[in-house]
């Protein structure tokens, strides 16, 4: 299902469910005009055809003790696979969300650690056993999300 098949009340369902995934089938059946067994049909037909991947809960990492949010840009060494690498990162409790880009470097890796020795720990694995050649970190001082709505 690309999104040319997708109409209004599509786009205006994934809206809401961006916004809240635990929104009711009658309150976003209400919101677009639909019963809620219209918007149940809806929902789940869009879960079928993949354009919904799932619901996830938006955790306050802080409060679970990993306040350090930080940003490591990963160029692998000549001999480690990507696979091999996005398996090991796997391990890694700290890593949040890893991603094969292009530039400069081969993997941009989110992590949130419990504190800056946690993050040294991270990185040096990373070198060590991930099969780094290089790595540049930053840590994160502030960041922001903005939930843009889908266009139709």
């Amino acid at each position: 299902m690309g999104s040319s098949s997708l109409d209004d009340t599509d786009f205006r369902i994934l809206n809401l469910l961006v916004a809240n995934g635990r929104a009711s089938f009658a309150s976003l059946g209400e919101e677009v005009g639909l019963s809620p067994h219209g918007a149940a049909d809806r929902v789940r037909r869009l879960e079928r055809a993949g354009v919904i991947t799932g619901y996830a809960a938006t955790v306050a990492l802080e409060s679970v003790g990993r306040a350090l949010d930080a940003m490591i840009d990963v160029r692998l060494a000549s001999t480690t696979s990507s696979d091999r690498f996005e398996e090991f990162c796997a391990t890694l409790p700290a890593v949040q969300e890893v991603a094969f880009v292009t530039g400069r470097f081969d993997f941009y890796v989110r992590v949130a650690c419990q504190n800056a020795d946690d993050l040294d720990a991270t990185v040096r694995a990373i070198r060590r056993e991930g099969g780094a050649a290089q790595t540049e970190t930053r840590i994160v001082l502030r960041a922001t999300q903005h939930d843009h709505e889908l266009d139709a």
